[in-house]
């Protein structure tokens, strides 16, 4: 019995000294401290579109700088890594399943056709990525795990298209030049729905071939249906050349040709010359604005691009790693890998419900990953400027 008692008693000082241990070891353990927030960003550096994702990753780049400059997200620096698609759906599903290994979260896909394809790899694994440069249309297939920047197409384009036609109030037939890419159909239909409100008679829509290089023929075919005015949702140096063909043939009141936002590009402006003067256009972004952060961003921009102004989606990943940021900081995410899965979905439900963003332009607030209240604006083209003819404000109600 009194060995018994023995072995007990050792049993027991053993029991407590591993359960000691073990609360001294627990005490130790040291805290996930991060050394960087890394935002992977997948665009299109090289190929048809390379001088769009040009200016997407300088926007992203841009606001990385300026919150390196005051410290970083929580006293952590960040750093947006650009991996390139190359425009190529199959390019973009390998480099999206590498990410979704290990990112915290993502920008892109860019554009459409990788979006489609690489969009569905992140849900499966819960990466929420910020499709920032699509429609709603396309963003709104794979929520929650992706984030729309624009309100419904049929929402958000007409009541632009609708300004600009009554700006024109002899305007009676409008033709449209419609290249049948990504989102830009779509956005076509919303302007049909934008002169329909004004009383415009919509004519037979002209089809540009993505391969196009002549364009009389689309020209001619245009001009035989007695048009007053002009729409565009095509690539920017084709719009262009369809400009100066059209001008060749005798159009003269460029106030008549409306140019949808995707074609805002140096394209445009570089091919358009003085003979776009007078041209209406509309996007996102007034460089009229006359904000400190603005004006840095934009003069910033110039210096870099030989003196260009900031093209329309030129803010839209400045905005997303400002988004990211704020989110991180409100949510309290870590970096911490072991926590993965959790801060994903704090990122996740952050930014899809977001109240009162402040973007570079406007704030703004999100309802299930969709925007409020984001405004466009309409232009009149003069020497390479745009020049602010009127805010239009859509509504989601």
């Amino acid at each position: 019995m009194k060995k018994i008692l023995v072995i007990s008693i050792v049993l027991l000082l053993a029991a407590g000294s591993l359960w000691a241990a073990g609360k001294k070891e627990e005490v130790v353990a040291e805290e996930f401290v991060a050394t960087e927030f890394e935002i992977p960003f997948l665009n299109c550096l090289t190929g048809p579109i390379a001088s769009i994702g040009e200016y997407l990753q300088w926007g992203a780049e841009r606001a990385a700088w300026e919150i390196n400059q005051a410290g970083g997200i929580n006293g952590v620096p960040v750093k947006v890594t650009g991996i390139d698609t190359a425009m190529s759906p199959e390019i973009g599903t390998v480099e999206m399943a590498k990410l979704s290994e290990t990112a915290l979260v993502a920008m892109g896909p860019v554009p459409e056709p990788v979006i489609m394809a690489a969009m569905p790899i992140a849900v499966r694994s819960g990466l929420y990525s910020f499709t920032a440069t699509t429609s709603y249309e396309y963003a709104m297939q794979f929520f929650p795990w992706s984030i729309s920047w624009f309100s419904p197409t049929d929402k958000k384009l007409p009541p632009v298209v609708t300004a600009w036609a009554k700006k024109n109030s002899g305007m009676k037939n409008v033709v449209q030049f419609v290249e049948n890419y990504g989102a830009w159909p779509g956005m076509a239909k919303a302007h049909v729905i934008g002169l329909e409100a004004a009383g415009v008679n919509v004519l037979k829509e002209i089809e540009v071939p993505t391969d196009a290089v002549a364009f009389g023929p689309l020209v001619v075919k245009a001009l035989a249906e007695n048009p007053d005015g002009i729409i565009f949702a095509a690539n920017a140096e084709k719009v262009a050349k369809i400009i100066l063909e059209l001008q060749s043939r005798g159009w003269s009141d460029n106030s008549k040709i409306l140019v949808f936002s995707s074609a805002d590009d140096g394209a445009l402006y570089t091919t358009g010359g003085s003979n776009i003067n007078g041209v209406m256009i509309y996007n996102y972004v007034d460089p009229g604005l006359d904000t400190p952060r603005w004006q840095a961003f934009r003069e910033a921009f110039k210096a870099d691009h030989d003196g260009m102004e900031p093209f329309s989606l030129s803010p839209n990943y400045y905005d997303a790693v400002y988004m990211i940021k704020r989110a991180i900081e409100e949510t309290g995410v870590t970096g911490d890998p072991a926590k993965l899965k959790e801060e994903r979905i704090l990122i996740r439900d952050f930014c899809n419900n977001v109240e009162n963003f402040k973007g570079l332009f406007f704030d703004w607030s999100n309802e299930n990953g969709v925007p409020k209240d984001k405004p466009l604006f309409l232009f009149e083209i003069q020497d390479g400027q745009k020049v602010l003819v009127e805010k239009v404000v859509p509504t989601n109600k």
